[in-house]
């Protein structure tokens, strides 16, 4: 189904509506014939006054004021694309109402198809491009990162960026601009400078290195030791020789006790204070030790991106460096004791594997040479020169910095620009440093930079070889084009089907594809629900917090296997393994799966899991947190899936809790029965509530279930689960294997239908219009041709029309 998200809220409820909505604009169309008006009255009258005219408006609709020129008003396009879609579908009208004849059918089809046909040729030329955008959060975090060659929060102080209609926060539509934001922008960009572009001689560098702990009293009472299970640490305390600004390194080294039957040890480590009844503490990221050898292993970042003391101030002053050893296998942790000379002393877990910690080195501030190479790769080294010789250097740096930043050849007059401005402020400025830092700042607020633009005219264009690597490079890297990109862009050899497929298989192999997997399977599967989804402990008390980011870990890359394999979108429907570690194969009751790292790994047939119907971030996403959420789970369905969402409900009925008060004690098919008393509510429920009790085996956290536990009192009781119910079109489904196998035979071209127009807002950066029809059509036939490979998918879209047209 074509376009969903960007039409109205009610469009979707039910392909009735949107029939009665084609009929009205017919009738209402100034351009409409005698004839037409003839034919089509009695249609209304039978089909649709009873609901939508006058003096009821279901759904709000009236059908009578709705706009049929579809070359003025583009959104009416729109709608009667998506009513064409339905009509030709079959769908409509519903069941329980009156149904077209043969004849009327084709009339209102054949009298469409030509509407669209003129609305499409008349917009050829002035709709259907990508639109200029800014950087969202992560395009802009990742680019400044490869620009200065500097790691660094760059979004922080940034807003949230919102999320369009289709749920992607790269739409340019959404990604607005506000003088304060701009301000933002400026700050973090001369923040980012200070640390790259250094001056002044080198900077005293502290080392210290420990053996063992340095540390006697801290909080949670850990036992001190260089042997780390779950319940020791080792702390190293630097008193008073650190740096508070500067790169830095900590180097652990040490060995690993491996164990049979279990994951591998893994390395925390945290830079911090104790300022007096608390510790304050940033992780790196932890490393999993899966070589029993000695190793030293390299943690690196900036001091002053961590918890630092107050020189002077506190109870207890210092710096301080905290390893621990964090697997976990869920086990009961034994009790400790405390012995006068020793501290707290635990016993040892001789099932569980541990860290031998040797030595722990810091080093700060950390560098190669000085000045340090990101520093000489935007400065280089020269002989003092005079003022006119100066103003020359200054060139020499901004053409390629600009060059890479505006990601195309940067023209001579806009260097001048910025030498101009250079030059206004360097007679205030007390060193050359200085005055650098702030103009390469100005350069880094400029529109060229923040935003994807292409400069362009009043009619469509193909795009040059410098804007493809642009989007190619946002679209699959969410950042600027790699060196690689733009020497291919320079002797423009980017706008060639051949060479393109190639370019898209190598970006897809780098690991900064990861980050086109991630934006996308989170925001088009509505991953990130799952952080908002409070479990409850009282159903769950086990439930570890961290096991979230597993099942979206889970997802994640089972997509990013697809996509990089080529493999088969229809496995995200159904297959035979899925990608698990060790916490989330405990979570599904698999054994012998260890360690932290996601693999593919076979399903057991009696698990009933397999493609995106059976992994719990999507089961625990669309539930209470306590218990199942049929409801949420089906209309996740029908959007998501198959591009087809349910209408809202009508603002006067009362959720599903305030239905009865003993709303908590019934069965979820209890509680939609109750729902269902409402003529308002049962016919959209009906077309609903199967898809997803067709998945109610699956508890809160998608745990299987043969019964349904519910609390009564301060007990629970059980219920046998049922999950057997019918779609509006007669099809049974007994369960969720039903269910996959339904969508596998039945729905597939529709999943890959809404899977193409998904992938293709995201790659565009903006909605689709009513203009890119030709190209979801030729893709979507393309893509079922391909036998559904997702890799076939990316090359198909990066070499259309749409993706290629300014």
């Amino acid at each position: 189904m074509l376009f969903p998200t960007q039409l109205p809220p009610w469009i979707n409820a039910g392909r009735f509506l949107a029939l009665s909505i084609l009929i009205g604009a017919v009738c209402a169309s100034p351009t409409s014939s005698q004839d037409y008006a003839k034919e089509i009255t009695p249609i209304l009258r039978e089909h649709c006054f009873r609901c939508h005219g006058a003096e009821h408006q279901e759904a709000n609709v009236r059908l009578d004021n709705l706009s049929g020129d579809l070359v003025a008003n583009r959104a009416a396009a729109e709608t009667w694309h998506e009513v064409l879609n339905a009509l030709d579908s079959g769908e409509m009208p519903p069941e329980d109402e009156p149904q077209l004849s043969k004849s009327q059918r084709k009339i209102l089809t054949t009298w469409l198809r030509s509407k669209i046909d003129s609305a499409i040729e008349s917009t050829r030329e002035s709709s259907g491009r990508v639109v200029i955008r800014r950087l969202n959060r992560v395009e802009y975090s990742n680019t400044m990162t490869e620009l200065l060659g500097l790691e660094m929060d760059y979004a922080r102080d940034l807003p949230p960026d919102a999320r369009s209609a289709d749920g992607f926060t790269n739409n340019g539509a959404s990604l607005q601009m506000s003088p304060l934001q701009l301000e933002t922008y400026l700050e973090t960009a001369r923040r980012a400078l200070a640390k790259v572009i250094v001056e002044g001689p080198k900077p005293k560098v502290f080392r210290h290195e420990f053996k063992e702990t340095n540390v006697k009293k801290w909080l949670g009472k850990p036992q001190f030791s260089n042997r780390l299970g779950r319940q020791q640490e080792f702390l190293a305390k630097i008193p008073k020789d650190y740096p508070e600004s500067g790169a830095f390194i900590v180097r652990v080294s040490l060995e690993a006790e491996l164990k049979a039957n279990t994951g591998y040890p893994i390395l925390e480590v945290g830079v911090g204070y104790r300022p007096d009844t608390k510790i304050l503490f940033k992780e790196f990221e932890p490393v999993e030790i899966k070589s029993p050898i000695e190793q030293v292993v390299e943690f690196r970042g900036r001091i002053e991106d961590f918890p630092l003391p107050v020189r002077g101030q506190g109870k207890f002053p210092g710096l301080v460096i905290r390893i621990r050893n964090i697997y976990d296998d869920g086990s009961k942790l034994p009790m400790g004791k405390n012995e006068k000379k020793k501290g707290m002393v635990f016993p040892d877990e001789p099932h569980l594997p541990k860290l031998n910690i040797r030595s722990i080195t810091f080093e700060g501030p950390y560098f190669e040479e000085w000045p340090p190479r990101i520093h000489r790769q935007i400065l280089v080294e020269i002989d003092e020169k005079d003022e006119k010789g100066e103003q020359q250097y200054v060139r020499q740096i901004l053409t390629p910095f600009m060059t890479r930043a505006f990601r195309r050849p940067v023209e001579a007059n806009e260097v001048e620009k910025m030498v101009s401005f250079f030059a206004a402020i360097r007679t205030e400025s007390p060193t050359f440093e200085e005055a650098m830092r702030e103009t390469l700042a100005m350069v880094l607020v400029r529109p060229e930079f923040l935003f994807v633009v292409e400069p362009g005219s009043e009619k469509k264009r193909a795009v040059t070889d410098w804007e493809l690597a642009t989007r190619l490079s946002y679209f699959l890297w969410s950042s600027m084009p790699d060196e690689e990109l733009l020497k291919k862009a320079s002797a423009k050899q980017l706008v060639n089907s051949k060479n393109l497929g190639a370019e898209v298989d190598r970006m897809l192999a780098d690991p900064r594809s990861e980050y086109f997997v991630n934006q996308f399977a989170n925001q088009w599967l509505q991953l990130n629900v799952l952080e908002n989804v409070e479990i409850s402990r009282d159903y769950y008390p086990q439930f570890n917090e961290q096991l979230k980011q597993d099942m979206r870990g889970e997802t994640v890359q089972f997509f990013a296997r697809l996509v990089r394999q080529n493999q088969s979108a229809l496995e995200l429907l159904d297959s035979n393994y899925s990608m698990l570690n060790e916490a989330l194969a405990k979570h599904y009751g698999i054994k012998d799966v260890y360690g932290s790292e996601f693999r593919k790994v076979k399903l057991p047939a009696e698990l009933h899991r397999g493609g995106l119907l059976g992994q719990a971030s999507i089961l625990a996403s669309n539930s209470t947190g306590s218990d199942s959420h049929a409801v949420r789970r089906a209309v996740w369905l029908r959007d998501r899936v198959l591009g087809d969402p349910p209408a809202p409900p009508p603002p006067d009925v009362p959720s599903l809790e305030k239905a009865d008060p003993k709303f908590h004690k019934l069965s979820i098919r209890e509680q939609l029965e109750i729902h269902r008393q409402r003529e308002a509510c049962a016919s959209c429920h009906r077309n609903i509530d199967p898809w997803g009790i067709a998945l109610e085996n699956f508890d809160a956290v998608g745990m299987w279930r043969e019964q349904v536990r519910r609390k009564k009192g301060k007990r629970f009781e059980s219920i046998p689960v049922n999950a057997s119910d019918t779609l509006p079109n007669g099809q049974h489904l007994e369960g969720v294997e039903a269910l996959k196998q339904y969508l596998v035979e039945n729905r597939k071209d529709d999943f890959a239908r809404n899977l193409v127009e998904r992938l293709m807002t995201y790659a565009l950066g903006r909605r689709l219009e009513l203009s890119d029809q030709e190209a979801v059509d030729q893709i979507s036939a393309q893509f079922v041709k391909d036998d559904y490979r997702l890799g076939n998918l990316i090359k198909s879209i990066v070499t259309s029309e749409s993706f290629q047209t300014k």
